[in-house]
């Protein structure tokens, strides 16, 4: 016959924590906060805040791998691990989502590789940079930097290769376009092609409409969709 402890170990995650031996240290003592639970510990609740929870200890160890989670501090984790380590409860099993890197906190910028303006997910900003890497890109903020790596170090996505030279097809020459890798941030000048080859693939311009080829696009002076 199965015991009481195994039949309380099938219910939810909290009977879990306070019934079962999970093995992560003491589980034996409620709390509402970590302030209820020793310096090692972690207040293990269903919550960002309130609910009652039980006090678990902290891992001194992680694994290092790559599963972004989302902790209630408003900081994107490397894992559940990391964030169970720095005594974060857990909001969400991805990273945390921005439109702005005022949504993110210190050491973290708001990253999305093709849009400007759309939600994004808080990442660390990179500590160091290739200065190998001379490749200079637009920031979404409208500067122009070294390459991709110093523009995530200023918390800036990037908006497109080369310089900022423009923010509308207005900002540049009759016979040039305003292009970049976002359908909504700055870009740089080109020139319109004057002739196109008749073969696709097909894209879709950042105005909803279906050209044979990007080359057709960039004629209107349309940039093509980065989901093409």
């Amino acid at each position: 016959m199965p015991s009481r402890r195994s039949n309380l170990c099938g219910l939810s995650l909290l009977a879990f924590l306070l019934a079962c031996d999970t093995g992560a240290g003491r589980i034996d003592q409620a709390c509402q906060s970590n302030a209820d639970c020793a310096s090692t510990e972690l207040c293990a609740t269903g919550l960002c805040e309130g609910g009652a929870g039980a006090c678990i200890e902290r891992p001194t160890t992680c694994e290092d791998v790559d599963n972004p989670v989302c902790g209630c501090d408003g900081r994107t984790y490397q894992t559940e691990c990391f964030a169970t380590r720095a005594g974060i409860r857990l909001a969400t099993s991805q990273a945390c989502t921005c439109e702005d890197n005022g949504e993110c906190v210190d050491g973290q910028f708001c990253a999305l590789d093709d849009s400007c303006g759309n939600l994004g997910t808080c990442v660390p900003e990179p500590e160091t940079c290739d200065p190998a890497d001379t490749q200079q890109v637009c920031g979404c903020d409208g500067m122009t930097y070294p390459n991709q790596c110093t523009a995530f170090q200023s918390g800036a996505r990037v908006s497109a290769l080369g310089t900022c030279d423009c923010g509308t097809n207005e900002d540049c020459q009759a016979s040039e376009f305003c292009n970049a890798i976002t359908c909504d941030g700055p870009g740089g000048c080109e020139e319109r092609p004057t002739t196109c080859p008749p073969e696709g693939p097909t894209v879709t311009g950042c105005d909803g409409v279906l050209y044979d080829n990007g080359c057709s696009a960039a004629v209107q002076g349309v940039r093509v969709r980065p989901d093409n």
